[in-house]
């Protein structure tokens, strides 16, 4: 029996859900499409832009960043991002607000979840990585490899890489959560 004619969507839009057994990928529910739109509304308000957006929610384990990390460079790559910002930038930032998310943010408590939702299209890629945790103000933060103590420190280099590889890092407290958006514009 032929198919009905569908609607052609600018957008690819899939979620997934990381660290459960079993997991895979499956098309984004009906609430989290209508928080999907209002984020493509908000960062990418050109229509003629044909983009992919995918989400992931994440249990709070650093073993999850990896998966999520390698699909995110995947789809810059296939934009026609260049090499160094598919090997360098891409990977690098976004590792350390997924590793800042579940380590500061979640306190590395498994039962909280990270949820990540990636856009990317021609010109740019949009990462909103958002947290359970209280939030920071990104602009205080002002940690530099010129401070005493930085080759002593364990930590504290995250917020330095991710504003030397991005375009762009805002941050944002939520009535449940934190925010952080990386922005990078296509070389």
């Amino acid at each position: 029996m032929p198919r009905a004619p569908t609607r052609s969507r600018p957008a690819k839009s899939v979620a997934t859900r990381i660290g459960q057994r079993g997991a895979s990928p499956r098309t984004v529910a009906r609430g989290e499409t209508v928080a999907a739109r209002a984020f493509l509304a908000e960062i990418a308000p050109e229509a003629t832009v044909t983009h992919v957006s995918k989400r992931w929610v994440l249990v709070s384990d650093l073993q999850c960043i990896g998966p999520v990390v390698e699909d995110i460079v995947a789809l810059c790559a296939a934009a026609g991002f260049s090499p160094r910002q598919c090997r360098l930038n891409v990977p690098v930032a976004i590792t350390e607000a997924l590793a800042n998310a579940i380590l500061q943010g979640n306190r590395n408590v498994v039962s909280r979840t990270v949820v990540v939702l990636a856009v990317v299209n021609s010109e740019r890629m949009v990462v909103d990585v958002t947290d359970e945790g209280q939030g920071f103000d990104v602009t205080v933060e002002q940690r530099t490899p010129d401070d005493p103590d930085w080759l002593e420190r364990e930590d504290g280099r995250g917020i330095f890489l991710m504003r030397q590889l991005m375009d762009e890092v805002v941050s944002e407290c939520l009535e449940a959560g934190h925010l952080l958006r990386l922005i990078l514009h296509k070389a």
